[in-house]
């Protein structure tokens, strides 16, 4: 399956790429889709090789992608009320920051200083969302709202934006590591002691059970029940990636690093030795020694296209002869990792532009599909058309 949405390593390496946009100046807003948005930013310092300034477009896709590009996009004729609230607000106003908040996938974008300044923070996980704040982060208008009563915030227009709950980078250690594979235990141990319990509920309990089992609803002890095996059931790059925050992608590259196999099964009674706990922490350093240095240092990430080898057939494309092969874009990645290395992939000088090309191709593959899918359905019509026009002749000579 093709990959679509950005990961933490991700994020954070299209972020030091941005940061060479500090200095320019929002010259416009446009909206491609309700959830797709341009910001073309200029520099009158910089002057290209043809003596104009030196322009960029920014592209944010709500919950998706984030990337500058080169390639030209049709855009709406008539402004969204929220592209007409961002040329409002930020338009004329120079970049003054880009930065990641912690390791979560949420990149702020401040335009202006001091009291008069805005931001533009995007938001790359769930369903997504892109805020518009003042210098207080006070939201002032937003794509999508919603609630989390359970974790006490609001992301709503004229509600604070709650930066403090973002995740902060810190490394990891083997006593993390360690506490990680004894909440399984605990996980087990609850969830037998709740089991045990359950049996000593009463008649109206054990009612009120059957007839959840009979409308086709689980238990309070079916449920633990099911969590517990899933627990038992978990492989160890699932888990590894919960208990890290990175992710099953990133999770997977440590594991192999370390010489362990990213499916085995994890449960209550799996355990690591000391030596195989070492090994993986220090694999663990090794990703998170780069993750650091492309946080905090200077480096610039280069970026990787893997391809998906394609057998086309005679009825996929009819300009390409049976048996052909063809590449297809299928991943992308600031780190080659492990997993991905015997695949063949294509080299870019920045994660950005490897960011481009992956998306504009997916992009041009997709409305070739829907121009074939328009096209197929015009000449079913006329295919009926045309029978409908036999048939009404053959009653006609009948007649």
């Amino acid at each position: 399956m093709v990959k679509v949405r950005m990961n933490t390593a991700d994020v954070a390496a299209e972020v030091k790429c941005l940061r060479r946009l500090i200095g320019m100046r929002c010259s416009n807003v446009y909206d491609l889709s309700p959830k797709t948005y341009v910001f073309k930013l200029m520099n009158s310092s910089g002057v290209t090789e043809s003596g104009e300034s030196e322009k960029v477009l920014l592209l944010m896709e709500s919950g998706v992608r984030l990337h500058t590009t080169a390639y030209v996009r049709d855009k709406s004729n008539t402004p969204s009320g929220f592209t007409l609230k961002l040329r409002k607000h930020i338009r004329t106003r120079r970049l003054e920051d880009v930065r990641q908040l912690g390791y979560d996938r949420i990149i702020l974008f401040q335009f202006g200083l001091g009291a008069n300044a805005h931001y533009i923070i995007l938001e790359l996980y769930a369903q997504g969302n892109i805020l518009l704040t003042d210098s207080e982060f006070m939201v002032l208008t937003l794509l999508r709202s919603h609630r989390d009563d359970d974790k006490g915030f609001a992301i709503m227009s004229r509600h604070r934006y709650p930066i403090e709950i973002c995740r902060v980078f810190e490394r990891t250690t083997i006593t993390k590591l360690v506490d990680a594979f004894a909440s399984l235990k605990e996980v087990d141990h609850n969830d037998h002691t709740e089991r045990n319990e359950g049996g000593m509920n009463d008649f109206s309990e054990t009612k009120g059970k059957q007839g959840n089992r009979k409308s086709g609803k689980l238990s309070d002890s079916n449920k633990s029940s099911t969590d517990g095996s899933r627990a038992k059931q978990a492989t160890l790059k699932a888990f590894l990636g919960e208990a890290l925050g990175y992710g099953p992608q990133l999770s997977e590259h440590i594991i192999l690093d370390a010489g362990l196999l990213p499916n085995t099964k994890v449960g209550p009674d799996f355990n690591f030795n000391n030596g195989t706990l070492q090994v993986l922490t220090q694999a663990v350093a090794k990703f998170e020694d780069w993750l650091e240095d492309i946080i905090s240092g200077d480096r610039i990430p280069e970026g990787y296209i893997l391809m998906q080898q394609k057998t086309l057939g005679k009825k996929e494309y009819a300009t390409v002869e049976s048996g052909s092969s063809a590449q297809i874009y299928d991943e992308f990645c600031p780190l080659l990792l492990n997993q991905f290395k015997s695949r063949d992939s294509v080299k870019f000088e920045t994660f950005d532009a490897a960011l481009d090309e992956f998306y504009s191709k997916i992009e041009g593959q997709r409305v070739e599909q829907q121009q074939k899918a328009k096209e197929g359905s015009a000449m079913q019509k006329l295919n009926k058309i045309r029978v409908d026009q036999v048939y009404g002749s053959l009653i006609f000579v009948f007649l």
